[in-house]
């Protein structure tokens, strides 16, 4: 199945303060995740491994990192002389609204829409870790004469995830898949359906939706469209099985994490769908010094280590010195750990320095974050 007629469009995450100082100097989709990565990688890797070469990333607070990272698209393939990657505005630069997906933000460009010559469109945020072929989505979307295909993972469990966001879209369905009532809200029960912020529709339909929200002003496409369109929609879900990370808060962005410590969670993360492309930086190996202790972690490359770390994710470029103990904790690229310290439960933002003997813990709730450029 061609997907020559499929775009993608990966709308921001509105509440940027949500990561509290880690996206104090960026938006979400450029947050740093995994050692290499940043959150946008796996969302516009699932797009471009799937076929997908027109993609739009919707953009508003602090893009400057993102920009830098994304450039012209080289490193997902995407610099083309048509179609390829498109940076562009949101609706407003003002304070962030509480819509789930901004439907504004897609007005705002509508001459982009109009332009592109695709069928479908692919929507998703930018926040999201996973797997995913969008192909079989398609697929799915087309063999069930959807009008809306929404991308949901089930959950049933006698011990569901903690990580399950206050104002997380839980779907109602019928026996063959077709979405009957959306409702948000934490779940209060051990089985239900998570949608997860991913949407295949036709373009005839959106520019369609957009008209009728510009005439009543009413911009959530959740709350103002697709809940109270389940009987004039065929609004359909399509069941993903693999792994699944939505962020919205730090301890989601913690708790993740030590997530990819588990090897079978990687394998099925890096390996199901195609590679996670990310933007390309030469440096040298991580070297491990005679003194370095180093047990279940994940270390990206040119660190330096002579201390001991333990259960932890280190970035590009991290120094830990002899005596150091890191356990617990993500150290993000640059970080200088002197001797003697002990962290435990921290998140350090890039070219944090501890000092010598310094002591700094948290826990698995409630992680200590560290900005970005602090000396400690």
């Amino acid at each position: 199945m061609t997907m020559k007629n499929v775009m993608g469009i990966i709308h921001h995450h509105k509440n940027e303060q949500a990561l509290q100082e880690i996206t104090r100097h960026r938006c979400m989709a450029s947050v740093p995740y995994g050692g290499n990565y940043r959150l946008i990688d796996f969302t516009l890797s699932n797009m471009v491994n799937s076929g997908i070469c027109n993609v739009a990333v919707i953009a508003d607070f602090n893009i400057r990192s993102l920009i830098e990272h994304l450039g012209r698209g080289k490193d997902w393939g995407l610099d083309k002389k048509n179609d390829g990657l498109f940076i562009l505005p949101a609706a407003s630069t003002q304070a962030a609204n509480c819509r789930k997906v901004d439907l504004e933000d897609l007005f705002r460009n509508v001459d982009y829409l109009e332009r592109s010559k695709e069928k479908y469109v692919v929507l998703s945020g930018s926040n999201i870790i996973s797997s995913l072929d969008y192909k079989k989505v398609l697929r799915f979307h087309e063999e069930k004469g959807a009008d809306v295909t929404l991308i949901y993972q089930s959950v049933n469990t006698p011990h569901p995830p903690k990580r399950v966001h206050s104002e997380a879209v839980l779907l109602e369905l019928d026996s063959d898949g077709r979405v009957t009532e959306l409702l948000v809200g934490k779940p209060g029960w051990q089985s239900y359906n998570l949608a997860t912020d991913m949407y295949i529709f036709e373009k005839s339909l959106l520019m369609r939706i957009l008209r009728e929200c510009l005439r009543y002003q009413q911009w959530d496409f959740i709350g103002d469209v697709l809940c109270k369109q389940t009987r004039g929609l065929k609004i359909y879900a399509y069941p993903y099985e693999g792994y699944l990370a939505i962020i919205n808060s730090i301890p989601d962005y913690y708790y993740y994490h030590m997530d990819l410590l588990e090897p079978g969670i990687w394998r099925k993360l890096f390996y199901s769908c195609g590679p996670v492309y990310t933007k390309l930086k030469d440096g040298p190996s991580t070297k491990y010094y005679g003194t370095a202790d180093v047990r279940n972690a994940l270390v990206a490359n040119g660190c330096m280590i002579s201390g001991r770390v333990e259960n932890s994710v280190l970035f590009r470029g991290v120094r830990i010195a002899k005596g150091a103990w890191v356990k617990n904790s993500i150290i993000m690229s640059e970080g200088d750990i002197g001797e003697d310290t002990l962290l435990d439960g921290v998140i350090l933002d890039k070219n944090v320095c501890v000092q010598r003997g310094g002591k700094l813990t948290g826990d698995n709730k409630k992680p200590l974050v560290i900005g970005k450029r602090l000396v400690v």
